[in-house]
């Protein structure tokens, strides 16, 4: 039994030694969960739908040899927010644009004085709602028929009645720093066929996205951008 107890509080020390070294070192990271919420008034009232996405934040000293050193990079994991505007109608926001660590960042920002690094700790210890700018909203985009990724379209933040109809329109996106797990499998029940596009665009095509009037969400969005792999 004590040896057991003896194992364990050694490897704890182990890890804490070798969590001080790597901060000492100039290592960084950083991890939180964030929740996306989308919320439109329509004719029959206010609709609301959010997902929660894993952030994880890095960044490596000066010293290491590669072009991101002591620059911070992010990654998500996670699925889309989406809303059901009308019945078999939804607004989606995707995951993959306009970086969310970026946007939390200015969804949360510093205070005076206070660094980039010293930013990210706050964020993780918070846990709060706040109201997105709208110059850090993602892209919004909908399915004219959802079993069908070629019939995307880009939903103007502005504009919703466009493309949702009269009395549609785009109240607020807020961001929560959450304990919430990430959400998993609700985008799936809705674009069922998301994981056989992960390596063609949505209109069939493999690695080529058009530009000027050829360019179009169908030949340029793939499946990552709902969800990721």
């Amino acid at each position: 039994m004590h040896g057991g107890r003896n194992t364990v509080i050694v490897a704890m020390a182990l890890l804490a030694v070798w969590l001080y070294s790597g901060r000492l070192l100039g290592f960084r990271s950083w991890e939180w969960h964030q929740k996306l919420v989308l919320e439109v008034d329509t004719p029959t009232g206010t609709k609301t739908g959010g997902s929660t996405v894993a952030i994880h934040a890095s960044t490596d000293p000066k010293w290491v040899p590669i072009s991101a050193a002591d620059g911070i990079r992010s990654e998500v994991k996670g699925e889309a927010s989406f809303v059901e505007i009308s019945p078999g109608k939804y607004l989606f926001a995707t995951v993959d644009s306009n970086s969310p660590a970026e946007r939390a960042a200015f969804t949360f920002p510093a205070k005076k004085g206070v660094n980039a690094y010293d930013q990210l700790d706050a964020i993780e210890r918070v846990r709060e709602a706040r109201t997105v700018w709208r110059g850090k909203y993602p892209d919004l985009f909908t399915f004219l028929n959802n079993s069908d990724p070629s019939s995307v379209e880009k939903v103007d933040p502005n504009n919703l009645e466009a493309s949702f109809g009269p009395g549609v329109f785009l109240k607020r996106i807020t961001l929560e720093i959450t304990n919430e797990p990430v959400t998993d499998g609700a985008i799936g029940k809705i674009l069922a066929w998301l994981p056989d596009y992960y390596k063609t665009q949505f209109d069939g095509s493999q690695g080529i996205v058009y530009v000027g009037k050829y360019e179009s969400p169908a030949n340029s969005l793939s499946s990552g951008a709902f969800k990721t792999p």
